[in-house]
């Protein structure tokens, strides 16, 4: 927490003298789904909005994905709806650009969309609705008034470094920065060893035969007859890397590769991170000419797109209000007291730590799904903070099944408009009335009941 003073629009830290840029209602910290639902509903519920994001464009992983799909919309095949639908409607129907919706088992409905198209179309739904973005903008730090309420971040751009101030704050960094700024408690990975799942920079592999290569992936499902070859060849492929883990996407002739796994990495530390990026690049590489060698179609195939950054699957987890247990997902637990997302889907628990070995899918109930309740959103111990995004409370495990796109905008729809009743009422967010809170999520057409 810094020491600093506000005099004639500036913070005083010391000797530095840092502007203060906007003061407003709410101050969203990032801007991938999470924090785009958060964003959005604020700013629709009539709040003074600014949303910051450190790159160049919108939508995180939907958007640096190379494809990866929309999912975690259709719990049990059925509409979230609200923000998450309206998204997944206009994917679905943008014409040439539509989203290609297929059936995942387990996982229901997801959305196989074009990344480069999303940066776009989220950019123009930003500029259409004058929702207020700073892109190219840094979080650094809070300022606190107290132990339990953060005034204001510090924030770093090409502009140097401002203070942006505001009444709440949504944090939607996808790691709990400013939380863990704060002085949030949280968890990180397993129980037993902190062990968290790997990271991923995902790539697209274009002038693909993908009739050819479906058609010898169905001989070789994970690739292990290549793989046996590929090493008497003396080509190199890392042995935790998911080989046969691709798919077709919306571009013919294209296929979406989510193979590479690098383990052990900690995405809230800067070392870690910097080995996996490099690690990641190197191994698509490997995996490229792997592929060309020895997967018939893909021959003559090169590198569509790769991630703009590596995908971190999990890493800080806040100390909540309340929290999504083990128990809540394997029985499909209904609160309706407190739930405020409807969330389906099964523990996605590979790769995790330094494991090696494949792990399967435990078996869920496709058409029934669980609760996540509106406490597991707000940090204890802090007043005006709330999560949009993976870094919510939960078991390590519960976590696994519930990380899709489309529900991280459904988490950022919830506090976003919680921030409304918070802030007009002048109550902490965990003060919020759950069922006013249920009943405008209602209105905004949510589908929260059973």
């Amino acid at each position: 927490m810094l020491e600093y003073k506000i005099e004639n629009g500036k913070v005083l830290l010391g000797e530095q003298a840092i502007p203060v840029a906007w003061k407003g209602d709410v101050l969203v910290a990032g801007g991938g789904p999470g924090g785009l639902g958060a964003a959005f509903l604020a700013h629709r519920n009539g709040l003074n909005v600014l949303l910051i994001e450190e790159l160049g464009f919108l939508g995180g992983m939907a958007s640096y994905g190379c494809g990866m799909p929309l999912g975690g919309a259709y719990p049990a095949y059925r509409t979230n709806g609200g923000f998450a639908e309206e998204i997944m409607d206009a994917v679905r129907n943008a014409g040439k650009d539509a989203a290609d919706v297929r059936v995942m088992g387990q996982f229901s409905y997801w959305f196989f969309h074009d990344s480069e198209y999303f940066k776009s179309f989220i950019a123009k739904k930003v500029v259409d609705e004058k929702l207020p973005v700073r892109l190219h903008t840094t979080f650094c730090d809070v300022l606190m008034d107290g132990p339990n309420r953060v005034v204001g971040v510090v924030v770093e751009s090409k502009s140097g470094r401002q203070a942006l101030l505001a009444k709440t704050f949504i944090d939607a960094t996808g790691d709990a920065d400013l939380c863990a700024r704060a002085g949030a408690q949280f968890e990180k990975g397993a129980d037993a060893d902190g062990a968290m799942m790997a990271t991923t920079v995902v790539f697209s592999l274009a002038n693909v035969d993908t009739d050819k290569a479906f058609k010898y992936k169905e001989t070789d499902p994970r690739f292990e007859k290549a793989l046996a070859q590929a090493e008497k060849d003396g080509l190199f492929v890392h042995p935790h890397d998911k080989l046969g883990n691709f798919v077709t996407v919306l571009r013919k002739g294209t296929i979406f590769c989510n193979s590479v796994r690098v383990r052990d990495i900690d995405g809230t530390s800067v070392e870690d991170l910097t080995r996996a990026e490099l690690e990641s690049r190197v191994r698509i590489l490997q995996q490229l000419e792997f592929m060309r060698r020895y997967i018939p179609g893909c021959e003559d195939c090169y590198l569509g797109s790769t991630g703009d950054r590596l995908g971190v699957r999990e890493t800080r987890r806040i100390i909540g209000e309340d929290r999504l247990t083990v128990k809540d997902v394997e029985e499909n637990r209904k609160r309706p007291d407190v739930g405020v997302i409807r969330s389906a889907g099964p523990y996605d628990n590979a790769s995790r730590g330094k494991d090696p070995s494949y792990h399967e899918l435990n078996k869920i109930d496709e058409y029934d799904w669980y609760h996540m309740p509106y406490g597991s959103f707000i940090p204890k111990g802090l007043d005006n903070v709330a999560i949009a995004g993976r870094t919510f409370c939960c078991d390590y495990l519960a976590l696994t099944g519930a990380r899709g796109i489309a529900l991280m905008m459904c988490i950022g729809e919830a506090t976003g408009t919680a921030a409304a009743y918070a802030i007009n009422r002048g109550v902490p967010f965990r003060d919020v009335d759950v069922a006013w809170l249920q009943n405008k999520l209602r209105q905004q057409g949510c589908n929260i009941d059973n």
